[in-house]
């Protein structure tokens, strides 16, 4: 290649550079050492509203506005003669029709060969868009930081609302029972013995009322469904269920059948708040002629509890619902409740890992708990 077709190509890439920095996106402006500006690109004069011929020979402060024009002159001119360049400097341009354009700055200063100043460089960057991202952002924060003070603030109340609710309801529940017991010992009338009777069994219908309160209120409020897990033997923890609802119960039968020889791991006291629930349901709801059900067996890695009771079918639009708070409707209004029992008997199910299904036909209506052997 001749000297000569080398100086062409050189002379065409010099051409090419300088129609990128004409037409590129961002704009470019040079000054020289004093700050008066030399060049402008394109962008810059579409940006500002000036012409080319206006914009040459003002000072680069002129163009920026008051708290930008002091930084300039306080921080960055400085700056350029210690470090000779800066970067990504947020300010703001004074536009020909007064109005205010939000951009990034990069400086540099060009020296000769005797490091003298030749001229500055300032590459402009609009950063409307980024203005508003950063905007967007600290809005976001701030939501983010109040959903955490007001979930603090819940998570207080919540534990306050349960706190309140063991202690106001329980203890005085507590002292009905056990005045309730102590005047049994001395009731000589069989109509005495008949109405402490009657009081035994509601203190011990509500104690279960609040429970399952309680339980529906840490579920609901987000502190869930707490397991103590041990290793225990299932039969006993049965047993006591059963002899626990014969008091109020007394004329209904329950059959047994229990094949679980070894201990499983799980919350004992909270398998019997299911059971409970179970069983309470099924003496509710089913034919007080026909006995109550109770099968537990290990199915392959599974323990199995059934509670199955005689009676009327559940409707198949009801058994979608069943397991929702407050949706199975009593069929007399002795037999109303807050109807949370089956709700909280799923979360205790869902808290073992395990689930709780029902099945329902003229025959029966049984509720099946299954969980892993953890």
């Amino acid at each position: 290649m001749s000297p000569d077709s080398k100086k062409t190509n050189h002379s065409d890439l010099e051409k090419d550079f300088e129609d990128f920095l004409e037409h590129s996106l961002s704009g470019y402006i040079s000054t020289n050492p004093r700050g008066e500006i030399i060049s402008v690109n394109a962008r810059v004069i579409e940006w500002l509203g000036y012409t080319k011929e206006e914009l040459t020979g003002k000072r680069i402060t002129g163009l920026l506005a008051m708290g930008s024009r002091m930084f300039y002159e306080t921080h960055l001119s400085p700056l350029l003669q210690l470090k000779g360049f800066f970067e990504e400097v947020s300010a703001e341009l004074l536009l020909k029709d007064g109005t205010k354009l939000q951009v990034l700055l990069n400086g540099y200063v060009r020296n000769d060969a005797q490091m003298k100043p030749q001229f500055i460089r300032l590459n402009v960057y609009r950063a409307t868009e980024r203005k508003i991202y950063e905007e967007n952002l600290r809005h976001a924060i701030t939501d983010a930081e109040e959903t955490i003070r007001a979930e603090r603030e819940q998570t207080i109340l919540r534990e306050q609302f349960i706190a309140v609710l063991g202690h106001d309801l329980r203890n005085p529940l507590g002292a009905i029972k056990s005045g309730t017991s102590l005047l049994m010992r001395s009731a000589v009338s069989d109509r005495e013995q008949s109405i402490l009777g009657m009081m035994k069994k509601s203190s011990l219908r509500m104690e279960e009322l609040i429970a399952n309160v309680m339980d529906f209120a840490r579920v609901r409020l987000g502190g869930g469904i707490s397991l103590n897990l041990q290793e225990v033997l299932i039969e006993p923890v049965i047993q006591q269920v059963i002899d626990e609802l014969k008091i109020i119960f007394p004329e209904r039968v329950v059959t047994l059948a229990i094949n679980v020889k070894n201990p499983i791991n799980c919350d004992a006291d909270r398998l019997s708040q299911l059971l409970s629930n179970l069983v309470a349901n099924a003496f509710t709801h089913g034919l007080v002629h026909e006995p109550v059900k109770i099968m537990a067996k290990i199915d392959l890695d599974n323990f199995e509890l059934v509670v199955s009771n005689g009676g009327k079918p559940i409707a198949e639009d009801a058994l979608k619902t069943l397991f929702e708070p407050f949706t199975r409707e009593a069929s007399t209004p002795s037999e109303q409740g807050l109807g949370l029992g089956l709700y909280i008997a799923s979360q205790i199910a869902s808290a073992h890992q395990g689930s709780l299904t029902a099945t329902s036909d003229v025959r029966e209506t049984s509720f099946i708990f299954r969980m892993p052997l953890l």
